[in-house]
């Protein structure tokens, strides 16, 4: 589960390929169409964009600290939720995705892999379990709901441990340009 994300008046460079009868379709139809797709929402990034519950969150709390710092005054109500919310116009989206630019900008990310988490109270060791509540509770007291992290914390036992919900640089990026070419957008 996450969101999908639907550009309001995307640009298209290209059409869209119909979907061939997928109960009638070859293996190999499939995968020339799943790669042709690939390829259109590529060359059109502003029409869709998809996020699971994890990428997301920390994606929204970036939207949302960007919104203070550069007193964007955007209304984030209904952001985490799949009911349509969202930027009503190109304008909006071209001031939010100005100011995501200008902030990661300000992060030395060495590659794509790069990430960055936002301490949303949950907490995971470096294989992806979720840390008891004892540590929990200790890390929440040190790190603010909502701040920003860019590596992992080492415990007084030597566990390794990250916020649960990251962002990967090149996620950051593809928002940037979906945000640049949907014409405003709605969250379902």
């Amino acid at each position: 589960m996450g969101v999908d994300i639907s550009g309001r008046n995307p640009i298209h460079r290209t059409p869209k390929q119909e979907s061939p009868n997928w109960n009638e379709a070859t293996e190999k139809e499939k995968e020339l169409w799943f790669e042709k797709d690939d390829e259109w929402n590529k060359e059109n990034p502003g029409d869709y964009f998809r996020s699971n519950w994890w990428g997301w969150r920390p994606l929204l709390s970036l939207c949302i600290k960007v919104n203070t710092i550069y007193e964007l005054n955007f209304n984030f109500d209904g952001w985490g939720h799949n009911d349509g919310a969202g930027l009503e116009t190109q304008e909006e989206c071209d001031k939010l995705s100005a100011a995501l630019e200008r902030f990661t900008g300000m992060i030395d990310f060495s590659d794509d892999d790069d990430w960055m988490g936002i301490h949303t109270g949950s907490w995971t060791t470096l294989d992806g379990r979720f840390v008891g509540e004892e540590i929990n509770d200790k890390l929440n007291l040190v790190y603010e709901h909502g701040e920003v992290l860019r590596s992992s914390v080492v415990m007084e036992d030597g566990t390794v441990v990250t916020p649960a919900h990251k962002v990967y640089k090149s996620r950051i990026d593809t928002f940037i340009n979906f945000l640049k070419e949907c014409g405003g957008f709605s969250i379902w």
